[in-house]
C-alpha cells in the first residue's frame, strides 16, 4: 500500500462529509462526534501525503476508515431514519451497566431483511490506541466510543422485532467486560490459546453458543420473551439445530423461559459467578408486567409509564396485543392495520415517556 490509497480515501471522506453536514441528530453527543471525526479529516487532509513512510500510510488509512465508519452509523442515526425511541430504550439498559458516559449507540441500516448484529471491528483496544496516536501527532481528541449495531431498513420502525436490539446491545456488554471469555477460561484454563479467535473448534463452538446464551439472557431481563416470540417466527423447525455459531432455537427458547419463570439454571449461575467479581449487576429481570387486558392500549391509547422497568415491558405489551390480536379490542381491524396501530402506539408510549423524563430532568 502506498500513499495513493490515502489520496482516493480522502476524497472518499470529503464527499461523504458534504453528504453528512445537514444530518440533524437527536442528542449533542452525536454532533461532537462528528464535528471530531471532521476535525482529524482536516488535520490529515494537510499533511504530505508522499512523505509519509510505509507504516504511517497504513495507520492513516486505518484512521481514514475509522472516520468513514463513523459517519456510516451517524448518517444511519438521525433523527428522521431511525426513531429516537428505540434509542432511548437502549440507553437505559446500558446505563444499567457502564457508569461511562462516553458512548453513543448509534445504528446502520442493512438491506438484508432479518440482518440485526453488533459490529465489533472498533473495540475498546483500537478506540484506545486510535486516541493515543491522534493525541500524539495531530492534539485530537475522540470522546466518545460508539456502539455501532445494525438492523434491517425494512424494520426499522417495527417494535415486534426491535426487541431483538437488546440481544445485540447484550453481545457488547458481554465482549466489553470477556464475560463468555472468564467462563471458558475457568474451564479450559490450560488449553485456551490467546488470541480468543484461535480457539480449537470445539471449544470455539461452545464459546460461541455461550455469548449467544448471555444474549438471550440479557435481552430477556428487559424485554421478557419478546426475542423468542420473534425467533419463533423466523426459524424452521425442520432445520432447527445447533451451527458453530449459534446453538438451536429450541434451547435458546428454554434458557430465557426457565429464566422468565425462576427455575434453576445452570447458564445463569455461571454468568452471575463471573459478573460479580467484576462488580457488574447480576442477570435478574428488570422489567414490569403490563397487563395487556387493562393497558392503556385497549382504548387504543399510548401506554403511561412511570419507570424503565415499565419502558421496557412495552415490548412484552406489544408482542401480547399482537399474539391475541384475533380475539382482543383488535379483532375488527384488518391485520395491516392491527400492526400499524401496535407500532403506532408503542411509539407514542415510549416518545411520552422520554420527553416527560427530559421535562422532569429540566
Amino acid at each position: 500500500m502506498d500513499y495513493s490509497a490515502i489520496q482516493l480515501q480522502l476524497r472518499q471522506v470529503d464527499e461523504a462529509f458534504s453528504r453528512s453536514r445537514i444530518n440533524v441528530y437527536s442528542d449533542t453527543k452525536k454532533k461532537c462526534h462528528f464535528n471530531e471525526l471532521h476535525s482529524l479529516f482536516v488535520e490529515i487532509s494537510k499533511i504530505e501525503l508522499s512523505a509519509l513512510s510505509p507504516g504511517d500510510v497504513e495507520i492513516h488509512y486505518n484512521l481514514l476508515s475509522f472516520v468513514l465508519n463513523g459517519l456510516e452509523y451517524l448518517d444511519n442515526s438521525t433523527l428522521n431514519v431511525i426513531p429516537y425511541e428505540l434509542v432511548s430504550c437502549l440507553e437505559l439498559a446500558l446505563n444499567d451497566w457502564i457508569d461511562d458516559d462516553n458512548f453513543i449507540i448509534v445504528t446502520s441500516l442493512s438491506n438484508k431483511h432479518i440482518e440485526y448484529l453488533l459490529s465489533t471491528n472498533f473495540n475498546s483496544e483500537t478506540f484506545l490506541s486510535t486516541n493515543r496516536y491522534i493525541q500524539g501527532k495531530y492534539n485530537l481528541k475522540i470522546t466518545n466510543r460508539l456502539i455501532r449495531i445494525t438492523l434491517p431498513k425494512s424494520l426499522s420502525r417495527d417494535y415486534l422485532s426491535s426487541a431483538v436490539l437488546y440481544h445485540e446491545l447484550g453481545h457488547f456488554i458481554d465482549l466489553e467486560y470477556n464475560i463468555s471469555q472468564k467462563i471458558l477460561l475457568k474451564k479450559y484454563p490450560p488449553h485456551i490459546p490467546i488470541p480468543i479467535g484461535v480457539l480449537p473448534s470445539d471449544i470455539n463452538k461452545e464459546y460461541r453458543h455461550t455469548l449467544e446464551f448471555f444474549a438471550d439472557l440479557f435481552a430477556a431481563q428487559y424485554v421478557n420473551q419478546s426475542t423468542n416470540f420473534f425467533l419463533q417466527r423466523i426459524t424452521t423447525p425442520s432445520r432447527d439445530g445447533d451451527s458453530e455459531t449459534h446453538p438451536s432455537t429450541a434451547k435458546r427458547l428454554q434458557i430465557v423461559n426457565d429464566f422468565i419463570d425462576g427455575k434453576p439454571l445452570e447458564i445463569l449461575d455461571e454468568f452471575n459467578h463471573v459478573l460479580s467479581p467484576s462488580s457488574l449487576p447480576a442477570l435478574k429481570v428488570r422489567h414490569s408486567n403490563l397487563d395487556p387486558k387493562i393497558s392503556d392500549f385497549k382504548n387504543l391509547t399510548p401506554q403511561k409509564l412511570k419507570t424503565p422497568q415499565e419502558l421496557h415491558a412495552i415490548f412484552k405489551l406489544a408482542w401480547d396485543v399482537w399474539i391475541d390480536s384475533e380475539t382482543n379490542f383488535l379483532k375488527d381491524f384488518e391485520e395491516k392495520e392491527r400492526y400499524h396501530i401496535i407500532n403506532n402506539l408503542v411509539e407514542k408510549s415510549i416518545s411520552n415517556y422520554t420527553i416527560q423524563e427530559k421535562w422532569n430532568k429540566a
